[in-house]
């Protein structure tokens, strides 16, 4: 073959490679991430917040990652979901705070009462130490959390179908707590008996006189009717705190190019810092629409405010006896908020 041939051959030969890993560089790698949570789909929480998650996610990513919603539990209900990821059965999940204290005790900072005054200082706590050793300590269990969605703090409070104004307005009543720190809070301070109940079979309950009241938000009186079954509301925001955190499969992202991390990192933190915005709009669109729509919306005066902290300290130690972790990041959140 004459030399010329030969160059020939060989500027084809580079040139049909130089096309092929042209072409192959274009048909870039697609993932899909499943993405459940236990909210409805039209939930304020989930349209505000979960959906801009995965809007941001697919248009940060070129198209690269698709995000898939399954919201009420349709893949896994909210106690097994945090597992279902850990062992990728589901790529990601969003996950209520205190459904992560079986996994991680020391999320009874959230689920203890009167810790949390305000949605502020939740901001604060969760953006400060406390929230980046909570998830250290999840990192260290092998789970991998990537950001936080704040729900409205400041609506928080106790829903009865009876007036609320201070602790022994529920002595002898039935109230639905969210945690075992919330029950023998109610037990202690409203002499009040506790009855775990689900959400989904909340105003049933209420309906049927199963319960007296609940742990609510204003936002669940509105948009979940409750208001007709209980339509009295005391607003406390030292009541549990009801965040949730965004969870992916630590093995999933590891497998994903450093970019495609980024982004999924990048949208958890935009979307945490949204949720922050999404919930100070909720708490003043859901107080007007729950003053319209209810018998009561009482806020308690500074006296009444007395009654509900009495010798809060003690409390705390007595129910955190057996979290001694929970217990030091409780008293740490009080000191930095004197």
């Amino acid at each position: 073959m004459s030399l010329l041939k030969k160059s020939f051959v060989l500027v084809f030969v580079l040139y049909f490679a130089l096309s092929c890993l042209a072409f192959a560089g274009s048909q870039k790698t697609k993932y899909t991430i499943r993405f459940a949570h236990g909210l409805p789909p039209t939930h304020r929480i989930a349209t505000n917040n979960f959906n801009y998650f995965k809007n941001l996610v697919e248009q940060e990513s070129g198209g690269q990652i698709a995000v898939k919603l399954f919201p009420s539990g349709q893949l896994v209900d909210d106690k097994h979901v945090l597992g279902a990821v850990k062992n990728g059965s589901i790529e990601a999940c969003a996950i209520y705070s205190f459904y992560i204290v079986r996994t991680c005790p020391s999320f009874a900072i959230f689920t203890t009462p009167m810790v949390f005054h305000n949605t502020q200082e939740t901001i604060d706590a969760i953006e400060g130490p406390i929230g980046k050793e909570l998830f250290t300590k999840l990192e260290k269990k092998g789970y991998m959390p990537l950001g936080w969605v704040v729900w409205a703090q400041d609506i928080m409070g106790i829903e009865c179908k009876s007036p609320v104004h201070v602790p022994l307005d529920l002595e002898g009543k039935v109230i639905r707590p969210l945690s075992s720190q919330q029950a023998l809070y109610l037990k202690e301070y409203c002499h009040a008996q506790s009855a775990f109940v689900t959400g989904a079979e909340l105003y049933t309950a209420l309906q049927r006189g199963t319960i007296d009241g609940t742990d609510a938000s204003l936002e669940h009186a509105v948009d979940r009717k409750l208001s007709e079954v209980a339509p009295y509301f005391c607003v406390l925001p030292g009541m549990p705190v009801v965040n949730e955190v965004i969870f992916v499969n630590k093995r999933f992202f590891n497998r994903l190019p450093r970019n495609l991390q980024n982004v999924l990192k990048k949208a958890a933190l935009q979307t945490q810092q949204h949720s922050y915005e999404v919930a100070h709009k909720i708490a003043k669109e859901i107080t007007q629409k729950a003053k319209a729509c209810m018998k009561e919306v009482y806020y308690p005066t500074s006296n009444d405010l007395k009654l509900w902290y009495a010798s809060i300290d003690d409390f705390f130690k007595r129910a955190l006896k057996n979290n001694p972790d929970a217990l030091r990041l409780v008293m740490m959140e009080r000191k930095q908020q004197k």
